[in-house]
């Protein structure tokens, strides 16, 4: 019994220390969970409260270099919670914002509140996209700041996210994505 409310105890706490605790979701959950999945550059970013003026978000505007499932058009733009607006500053743990010109791999979703276009699972659906030394291309969906959840093992850990080659990420994608 006392075991039992230790782990529990290590369980929570892990999960508050981090502030931000994820399900993981596999590339296939992602892709079918997304209306639109692109591959696309950050073009520019600005902030701007809510219309209750609750909550501060970073809005990117992105070119869209290729369509991997849905119609989206040559540009998107993606809401991520977060941002300075008005001298006041929100950090949510897990959600790295774009800088202009930074390519990634973007699974989306609209909104449930209003439609906007988001990442679905939170940061798990930004895959940035980086070269190597080599001049691979390489995708990686991790951030710091984030713990994971097992449900089966009922285990937290550090997220570390997904890296793999960007042509096996596009793929999987492709594979999911089929009807």
């Amino acid at each position: 019994m006392r075991a039992t409310r230790i782990a529990g105890f290590v369980l929570l706490a892990a999960a508050w220390l981090s502030a931000t605790t994820i399900i993981p979701m596999s590339v296939e959950q992602l892709t079918r969970e997304s209306g639109q999945v692109v591959d696309a550059t950050a073009v520019e970013s600005w902030t701007a409260w809510n219309s209750q003026h609750s909550m501060i978000f970073t809005f990117t505007r992105f070119a869209v270099s290729s369509r991997l499932k849905g119609q989206a058009a040559d540009t998107l733009v993606v809401r991520q919670p977060g941002g300075s607006a008005g001298g006041y500053t929100t950090h949510v743990a897990g959600v790295r914002h774009w800088n202009q010109g930074e390519r990634a791999v973007l699974f989306l979703r609209p909104s449930v509140s209003d439609g906007a276009m988001e990442v679905t699972g939170l940061m798990q659906g930004n895959f940035l996209v980086t070269r190597d030394a080599q001049g691979n291309e390489n995708a990686s969906n991790g951030v710091p700041g984030v713990t994971s959840y097992q449900p089966a093992s009922q285990q937290v850990s550090g997220y570390r996210g997904s890296v793999m080659k960007l042509s096996d990420l596009k793929a999987r994608i492709q594979k999911a994505a089929q009807p």
